[in-house]
C-alpha cells in the first residue's frame, strides 16, 4: 500500500532533521507515487514520513494521520482486512470516525487497547505510532512479516523505514558488512530477522513491536504470543469443509479495495483456486498475469496458466523472458531487494509485476500455501528421515549417495538425517553451505559464527506445543523462511512497480486453523497439501488439481553450465571483487568448475555467491555491472 519512514531523537529530544526526512521519503517514492506526507513534533524530537499508494479511502486516507484530538499519530503500510468489523465495535464503544480508511481504525483501537491492539489486526502491516501524551514511539511488523520494517539505533536516535535505503540517506552511516550475518546468509541464502548484512541495521522480527520512550532504552516485545495446538479430534471431512469456508472468506476479505484487484496466475492449483474464488466474488472480469522462460524444461507454465485462465474466465496477460531479459534486471534488482536474497525468481517477479502494474495497483498471489500445508519436497524428505532414522546413519548408504553426481537433494537428506536433535535437523534441512563448506570458503579473517542454531531455537520453543516434528517444522518455516525470504522479496519487488501483493493463504484465521490440523491431513507419503487438494475439488477439475508442482522456476541450472558460468567466474576473480575480500578463491573456482562439468550440483551455492557479489557491487559500492565486460 505505501512506504513509511521516520526519525526519533529519543535521548536528546532535539528536533528531527527535516531535510533528512524529506530525503528518506523520496528514497521510497516507488512505494507510494500518489502522495507524500510528513509530521514533526520538535518538542519531543520526532519526525514521521509517508509515501502513499491509494487503495482504500482515496479521498481522505492521507497520512500521517491522527486521532480526533491529535494526540496519536500514525504512519502505516499495509491493509487490515478485518477493519470493518473492528470499526463497528469501536463505534459501539463511543469512537467517532472522520475517514473510511483502515488506518483510522488502527489509531482508535490503539487508543482503546494500547499494544494489545496489534494482536487483533488481521492483515499485513508495518507501522509507527507516536503517542504525544506519553512521548512514545511504537514500531511494529505483522505476524508473518508480509510487510518489512528496518531500523537503526545509535543509542541516541532511531531511524526506521519500510526499506533500508531510508536509513542510508544519512550519509554519515557506514555500509560495513556484518560478518556474523554473512555466515547466516551462506547458511540460509537470506538473513533471518533481526539480521541484515549491513552492520547496525536490523529487521523488525515478525509479530514484534519496538517501544521507545524519551530517555529510556528501547524495548523489543513479541506480541504474537498464541501457542499453536494440534486438534486431535477433528474429522477429515469436517476439516475439508471448514478449510473451504475459511479460504473463501479470506479471499473475499482480501479483495476489499477501492481500486480493481488482479491475480498472479501460475499453472498450479494454489493460484487457480484463488482465481476461481476471486471471479466468484468479482463483479467485473478478473485480470490475471503469468510469466515464463524461453527454452525447454520445467520452468514454463504458460500453457497451464492459459488453460486455467480459460476455465475461470479471466482476461489473461502473459510475458516470455530469455536470459538477456533476466540479466538486464538481475544486477539492478538489488537496489530494490536491498538484501542479497538468493532466489532465482526475483527478476521474473519484477517483469511480472511491471506487466500487472500497467493495469492495476493490487494483486493477489498464491504465496504462503506451501509452508503450512507441507507443499515442498523438503517436507517429504524430512518425513523419510523421521520414518527411517537409522538408514541415514548407515555408512554404506551415506557413501553411495554422496558419490552420486549432481543429486543435491539426496545428499541434503543424508546430511540432515545425521542429526538426532530436532533443532539441529531443522537447521540442516535449510542449510545451503554446510559448516564444513563455509570453513573452506570463508577466509579466516572474515569468518564469524552467525549462531544460526540460536535463531532456530527461539522459533522451536514457540512450536513446542504442536504434536509432531513435521508440524513444528511447518510452523517454523512460516515464520522464518517465508517471512524473511519469500515474502520479503515479494514485497520489495512488487512495490518497486508500485503494486501491492496480498496473500490470502496467510489470513490469520485460516492459518490458525491450518496449524491446528494433524500432519496426516497435509502429508501422506509423497503427497503434500492433501486437505488443500481435497477442498479444491469443490471448485476445480482434477486436471488442474493434480498438475505437477513446478514452482516459479527459472533455467538457472542450465545457464550456470554454459555462458553464465563464464561470466560469474570473471566477476568473482576481478581484482576488486568482494569475493576476493571474503572468500578463498581456490574453493570458489573449484565449485564453479565442478558445476559446469556436471560433477556436482552447486547451482544454489554459486547463485548465492553471485547474488552477494552483485549486491556488494551495486548496493554497497554503488557501481554498475555490465555482464558483457564483467
Amino acid at each position: 500500500m505505501c512506504g513509511i519512514t521516520g526519525i526519533f531523537n529519543y535521548k536528546s529530544r532535539s528536533p528531527a532533521d527535516r531535510k533528512l526526512l524529506e530525503a528518506m521519503c523520496v528514497a521510497i517514492d516507488h512505494r507510494g507515487p500518489d502522495d507524500q506526507g510528513m509530521f514533526f513534533d520538535d518538542q519531543i524530537g520526532i519526525g514521521l514520513g509517508h509515501r502513499r499508494l491509494s487503495i482504500i479511502d482515496l479521498a481522505t486516507g492521507a497520512q500521517p494521520m491522527s486521532n480526533q484530538d491529535r494526540t496519536i499519530w500514525i504512519v502505516f503500510n499495509g491493509e487490515i482486512y478485518n477493519f470493518l468489523e473492528l470499526k463497528r465495535e469501536l463505534i459501539g464503544r463511543g469512537f467517532n470516525f472522520k475517514t473510511t480508511s483502515d488506518t483510522e481504525v488502527i489509531i482508535n483501537l490503539f487508543q482503546a487497547e494500547r499494544e494489545k491492539a496489534l494482536d487483533r489486526l488481521n492483515g499485513i502491516f508495518a507501522l509507527a505510532i507516536y503517542d504525544k501524551k506519553e512521548g512514545s514511539l511504537l514500531l511494529a511488523r505483522d505476524k508473518f512479516g508480509v510487510k518489512p520494517l528496518y531500523y537503526h539505533d545509535d543509542g541516541k536516535r532511531i531511524s526506521f523505514g519500510s526499506e533500508m535505503k531510508t536509513i542510508l540517506q544519512d550519509k554519515a552511516f557506514a555500509k560495513d558488512i556484518d560478518l556474523e550475518a554473512l555466515d547466516s546468509y551462506l547458511t540460509f541464502r537470506y538473513n533471518p530477522s533481526p539480521q541484515t548484512l549491513i552492520k547496525g541495521i536490523k529487521k523488525m522480527p515478525p509479530g514484534h513491536f519496538l517501544k521507545l520512550l524519551p530517555g529510556r532504552e528501547p524495548r523489543l516485545v513479541k506480541f504474537d504470543n498464541k501457542a499453536p495446538k494440534t486438534d486431535r479430534t477433528i474429522k477429515e471431512n469436517d476439516a475439508i469443509v471448514r478449510y473451504q469456508e475459511l479460504l473463501e472468506s479470506a479471499v473475499k476479505r482480501q479483495m476489499i479495495s477501492d481500486v480493481p484487484v488482479g491475480l498472479f496466475l501460475s499453472g498450479g492449483v494454489d493460484s487457480a483456486v484463488l482465481g476461481f474464488l476471486m471471479q466468484k466474488n468479482y463483479s467485473g472480469c478478473l485480470k490475471t498475469f503469468s510469466i515464463g522462460f524461453r527454452g525447454k524444461g520445467d520452468f514454463n507454465e504458460l500453457d497451464d496458466a492459459r488453460k486455467t485462465a480459460g476455465l475461470i474466465g479471466s482476461e489473461h496477460h502473459e510475458m516470455l523472458l530469455d536470459q538477456k531479459d533476466y540479466l538486464d534486471f538481475f544486477s539492478r534488482s538489488f537496489h530494490y531487494t536491498e538484501e542479497p536474497i538468493a532466489e532465482t525468481t526475483i527478476p521474473a517477479l519484477y517483469y511480472l509485476s511491471n506487466l500487472a502494474a500497467r493495469d492495476l495497483k493490487v494483486v493477489l498471489a498464491g504465496q504462503g500455501a506451501d509452508e503450512p500445508l507441507a507443499g515442498y519436497p523438503r517436507y517429504y524428505g524430512t518425513n523419510l528421515i523421521l520414518k527411517y532414522p537409522k538408514l541415514w546413519k548407515n555408512s554404506m548408504v551415506r557413501t553411495l549417495i554422496n558419490q552420486l553426481p549432481r543429486n543435491e537433494r539426496a545428499k541434503r537428506t543424508v546430511y540432515a538425517g545425521s542429526f538426532k536433535d530436532e533443532k539441529e535437523r531443522f537447521l540442516a534441512v535449510h542449510t545451503i553451505f554446510t559448516p564444513e563448506q563455509k570453513r573452506k570458503l570463508i577466509t579466516a579473517d572474515a569468518f564469524r559464527s552467525g549462531n544460526q542454531l540460536e535463531i532456530v531455537g527461539k522459533l522451536h520453543e514457540r512450536a513446542a506445543t504442536l504434536d509432531d516434528p513435521l508440524s513444528r517444522m511447518l510452523y517454523m518455516d512460516a515464520r522464518m523462511n517465508l517471512s524473511d525470504d519469500l515474502l520479503l522479496f515479494n514485497d520489495k519487488i512488487t512495490m518497486a512497480n508500485s503494486l501491492e501483493m496480498r496473500v490470502p493463504y496467510l489470513d490469520l484465521e485460516l492459518l490458525d486453523f491450518l496449524e491446528s490440523l494433524p500432519i496426516r491431513y497435509k502429508l501422506r507419503g509423497r503427497k503434500g497439501k492433501l486437505i488443500h487438494k481435497q477442498a479444491a475439488k469443490k471448485w476445480l477439475p482434477e486436471e488442474i488439481i493434480n498438475r505437477k508442482k513446478r514452482g516459479f522456476a527459472t533455467p538457472m541450472d542450465q545457464w550456470l553450465q554454459s555462458n553464465l558460468s563464464t561470466a560469474a567466474k570473471r566477476l568473482f576473480n576481478r581484482e576488486d571483487s568482494a569475493c576476493r575480500r571474503y572468500f578463498n578463491m581456490g574453493c570458489l573456482n573449484g565449485m564453479l568448475d565442478d558445476h559446469s562439468k556436471r560433477r556436482e550440483n552447486y547451482q544454489r551455492h554459486i547463485f548465492m555467491v553471485f547474488s552477494f557479489e552483485l549486491w556488494h557491487k551495486t548496493y554497497i559500492e554503488g557501481k554498475e555491472i555490465d555482464f558483457g565486460r564483467s
